[in-house]
């Protein structure tokens, strides 16, 4: 079984500080369309920017659920329906209280993961896939959250399951944050065949770009590539995370 996974922090609709959502959404849709991706991972989906990947991604499947009533923000997974079967799904919140909306550890808002149990139709071979977005202010939010999705896969999916986490986590490659979750999964850019040192998130000025955004892998998964993905518009990117 072979897959093309892509993660993409979107930027919430109406935050845009050099692209705009007009020069956005087609570079967006040419990410996820041109680059063949079976399965997405997005982080900072608004209703608006849900509405358009309903018609740009129409023939996809998709898990969305907001973080809050009051905060409408998700971290959906959009899938292939003609080369997958969702067999299972949920969420859960980043906090102390996971199976009800609530903000833990002295998070800045509400932080929520969604995840999916796959079949391959072809092969009929199961994987599970999570999505998440963790604090960008509370340290103690990134580790403890990073430490309940850990706790999470453990407990659903053990050590069998073929299991692919992706996201926006906040922090960098050598923080505790990062050390957790490669204490149970493989960071996909350090064991890939071919790779790059990229930095993923620009934030529209060179200065300040750093690696944020991750993908990890179960150790029955391997990883053939690694990049980043870069569509422009008259110089502007797709959004402030490549």
């Amino acid at each position: 079984m072979s897959l093309k996974i892509i993660s993409q922090n979107v930027m919430c609709w109406q935050k845009e500080q050099i692209g705009t959502y007009e020069q956005r959404r087609p570079l967006l849709k040419k990410v996820f369309r041109d680059h063949g991706a079976d399965i997405i991972g997005m982080q900072e989906v608004t209703e608006y920017w849900e509405k358009a990947f309903d018609e740009d991604l129409h023939d996809f499947g998709k898990l969305l659920v907001y973080r809050g009533q009051n905060n409408k923000e998700a971290v959906p997974i959009y899938w292939r329906k003609d080369n997958l079967k969702p067999l299972d799904s949920g969420y859960f919140w980043l906090s102390e209280t996971p199976e009800k909306e609530s903000i833990g550890w002295n998070a800045s808002c509400l932080r929520i993961t969604c995840w999916v149990l796959f079949e391959q139709i072809d092969t009929g071979k199961k994987f599970a896939f999570v999505n998440t977005h963790l604090d960008h202010i509370s340290k103690e939010a990134r580790i403890n959250g990073i430490q309940l999705i850990c706790d999470f896969i453990n407990n659903r999916f053990g050590k069998e399951m073929p299991l692919i986490l992706v996201g926006d986590f906040n922090t960098l490659p050598d923080s505790e944050t990062s050390e957790k979750a490669k204490s149970l999964l493989n960071d996909a850019r350090s064991i890939a065949k071919e790779t790059t040192d990229e930095l993923t998130f620009h934030a529209y000025n060179p200065h300040a770009a750093c690696t944020i955004d991750y993908i990890y892998l179960s150790n029955n998964i391997s990883c053939n590539k690694f990049e980043l993905i870069k569509e422009l518009n008259d110089g502007n990117p797709q959004s402030d995370h490549y």
